[in-house]
């Protein structure tokens, strides 16, 4: 069975959308960003911190090779794990990629409630600048087009988890035929 892969922006609802998905389809949910956690043994801001992009990005990329070793799951990768092109062939080959889209200002609200009370550029290491949701729209466009380049597209802004849920089942349905 293939995995289902969940990409877009920070924000997008991957990992809630995954989870309930996973539940919903009883298939194993992986997150993809936990396991780059428990494998470093550090948070993703600690990693970019001490490591920088860079190395958190070849940790992603062997992360993902390892999942989509394993099949049938719901998996929520990284925002920006589709920026490589060899990963969303390593994805394509093992799976579907569903891609959760949504506007910058919803993107931005979601983050912000997301981080609580902590600092949002202390949660979120790609949005620490002067403008955080300046920061978002530019991030999001250089990437837009690796984000198109799925096999499904949600829009998800306006809509609950259940609801993303509900469509991206019916799209996996869809693809599977």
């Amino acid at each position: 069975m293939r995995n289902i892969y969940l990409t877009g922006f920070m924000g997008s609802g991957k990992s809630a959308v995954g989870a309930r998905l996973a539940a919903r389809l009883g298939r194993p949910y992986r997150d993809l960003d936990a396991t780059i956690v428990a494998g470093a043994g550090m948070t993703i801001p600690a990693i970019f911190a001490q490591e920088g992009e860079a190395a958190f990005r070849r940790r992603e990329a062997d992360a993902l090779r390892r999942v989509a070793a394993e099949g049938g799951q719901v998996v929520a990768t990284g925002g920006g794990i589709v920026a490589d092109a060899a990963n969303r062939e390593v994805m394509r080959a093992s799976g579907w990629i569903v891609c959760l889209e949504a506007r910058p200002e919803t993107l931005y609200a979601r983050v912000r409630a997301q981080a609580g009370e902590d600092d949002l550029h202390s949660a979120r290491p790609l949005l620490a600048a002067p403008d955080p949701l300046a920061r978002i729209r530019d991030l999001k466009a250089s990437r837009q087009p690796a984000y198109a380049d799925a096999d499904w597209t949600v829009h998800t802004d306006g809509l609950g988890v259940d609801e993303v849920a509900d469509e991206v089942a019916r799209a996996v349905a869809r693809l599977e035929r």
